[in-house]
């Protein structure tokens, strides 16, 4: 098992979580297992979703048929030693023990925004 801290700046989400969640997860688990340990724990927290139009914070900022992050979800990843980790462009790569998370579900290229699929 590996822990990953995952902070989430959403107003909704981060008023849950201010100080960010911190997870138990599975030695090969990827950021997509992190958002779905981060989906049961806001649903356990708060019995559903908290944002209007969304079923999940994975709904919210990947795109699951492309196996992508939305242009204006912004996301970085780092290493305990502060190791920068490109999991936007790999979302599917083992996050090392004691990965921190930064998630931001409207940032990055807002220019190019794209409407999530329902």
């Amino acid at each position: 098992m590996k822990i990953v801290k995952l902070i989430i700046r959403q107003a909704e989400v981060s008023k849950e979580f201010p100080e960010g969640m911190r997870l138990s997860l599975k030695d090969d688990a990827s950021i997509i297992d992190a958002l779905n340990a981060a989906d049961q724990l806001i649903k356990e927290k708060c019995n559903r979703f908290s944002m209007r139009g969304y079923t999940s914070l994975l709904q919210m900022v990947y795109h699951p048929s492309e196996d992508r992050f939305y242009n204006q979800v912004a996301v970085q990843g780092y290493t305990k030693s502060n190791t920068f980790l490109n999991i936007r462009e790999n979302p599917r790569k083992t996050l090392p023990n004691e990965t921190i998370i930064i998630l931001v579900s409207e940032g990055g290229r807002a220019p190019d925004w794209e409407e999530p699929v329902k």
